[in-house]
C-alpha cells in the first residue's frame, strides 16, 4: 500500500492567511456598502407605491385638521420639500372635495390640466369625497420630487374609474411633481387601485 503523500506544509502556510484576508476584506467591504446605500434615498426612478400592509405613524392624530386634512409621517415631514409638496398635495384634495375646477387647474402641471375641459372634470368628480389622504414619503427627482401617498375615494359607482366601479375605492399613489417657481404641480400620477374591503 502507497502512503497519501501529505500536503505541502508551505502551501498550507500562505494559503490559510490568504484565505483569511479575502475574508477579512469582504466583510469590511460590505460593512462599507451597507452604510453608504443606508445613508442614501432610494432613487428616484422608483414607482411602485407603498405597501397596503406599512402603515407609518401619521404627523397628526387621526381627526385632527378635518377631513380634508392631508396627513404625513415624520419621515415626509422631514424632507426639505416637506412645504412645496404639502400645499400641492393639499390643494389637490381641496379642489377634488370642495369641486374648485380652479384650483385644480392651477395644481396640476399643463400638460394634465389641458387633457381635460371644466365640464368633464365636473362630472368625473360630481359625487367624489376623498378621505384618509396619507403621504409616506418624498424624493428629489431631476424635475421637482415624488410623492408616495394612500387615500380612499367615496363616489357613485356611475363616476367611479372605468376599470374599477365602485362607491369606495382604496388608492395607492405616486405623484410626480414638477418646480415652478418656488411651488410645485403635480403631473400625471402612477396608480394602484383597489375596492375597499
Amino acid at each position: 500500500m502507497t502512503p497519501q503523500a501529505s500536503p505541502n506544509r508551505s502551501t498550507l502556510t500562505w494559503l490559510i492567511p490568504i484565505t483569511l484576508l479575502v475574508a477579512v476584506c469582504a466583510l469590511v467591504g460590505g460593512l462599507i456598502a451597507r452604510q453608504v446605500y443606508a445613508s442614501t434615498k432610494p432613487p428616484a426612478a422608483t414607482t411602485q407605491p407603498p405597501a397596503a400592509t406599512s402603515t407609518p405613524e401619521p404627523t397628526t392624530e387621526q381627526g385632527q385638521g378635518g377631513p380634508d386634512t392631508v396627513h404625513f409621517t415624520l419621515f415626509a415631514r422631514n424632507d426639505p420639500q416637506f412645504r412645496p409638496v404639502q400645499n400641492a398635495i393639499q390643494n389637490y384634495f381641496n379642489a377634488v372635495n370642495h369641486r374648485n375646477y380652479g384650483l385644480w387647474k392651477q395644481t396640476m402641471t399643463a400638460k394634465v390640466s389641458d387633457q381635460q375641459t371644466e365640464q368633464d372634470w365636473r362630472d368625473g368628480y360630481r359625487t367624489t369625497v376623498d378621505t384618509d389622504m396619507m403621504i409616506y414619503r418624498i424624493e428629489t427627482t431631476d424635475q421637482g420630487a415624488n410623492v408616495f401617498g394612500t387615500f380612499t375615494s367615496k363616489q357613485d359607482p356611475a363616476n367611479a374609474p372605468k376599470e374599477l366601479r365602485a362607491s369606495c375605492i382604496n388608492w395607492w399613489m405616486v405623484w410626480p411633481m414638477v418646480k415652478s417657481g418656488s411651488d410645485f404641480r403635480i403631473d400625471s400620477p402612477s396608480i394602484t387601485m383597489k375596492k375597499c374591503d
